[in-house]
């Protein structure tokens, strides 16, 4: 196996942890598979305890509804207010609970040069991305899963984080 199905939900692989791609391949060849790997989460529970939205509510069960990702990529409508002041700065996607698992320490930064950051992007100021342009968003989002949220989705994100 490639690895084993964490407690928040992420497949994680004893030598990288779980911040990687999976791809498939589909031959016409006879393979013989390997076995399953074991759960090697064991008592730990960081996963659990670090969600600020609680949205890992059950070792190995999240709750997507409550997951900063959710309310920052998927849902259209407005976040509700009962989770303000949990986000910790997310404005898309969340990995809070990947950040704090212990297997991923053996992660390293990828150096695939299509997921580098932009780097104006690093300069840009709250006040800057209030201030982005449609046209400035879509050309730098057009290869991006940012592009999901739209700009009014990642404006209505920045607004919920506060200042």
């Amino acid at each position: 196996g490639t690895g084993w199905v964490g407690k928040h939900s992420n497949l994680i692989n004893r030598e990288i942890g779980s911040f990687f791609f999976i791809g498939e391949l589909i031959l016409d060849l006879a393979l013989e598979p390997d076995g399953p790997i074991a759960d090697y989460c064991g008592t730990c529970t960081r996963c659990i305890d670090a969600c600020p939205t609680d949205a890992i509510v059950d070792p190995y069960v999240v709750d997507g509804s409550k997951c900063i990702s959710y309310f920052t990529i998927e849902l259209k409508e407005a976040i509700p207010a009962e989770v303000r002041g949990k986000f910790q700065n997310w404005a898309f996607g969340c990995d809070i609970c990947q950040d704090v698992c212990p297997w991923n320490r053996f992660a390293r930064p990828h150096q695939t040069p299509d997921f580098q950051l932009n780097s104006p992007l690093k300069e840009f100021t709250k006040r800057d991305w209030e201030e982005i342009t449609e046209e400035v968003f879509r050309e730098v989002f057009q290869r991006s899963a940012v592009k999901r949220t739209k700009l009014a989705g990642l404006r209505r994100n920045i607004g919920f984080l506060g200042d």
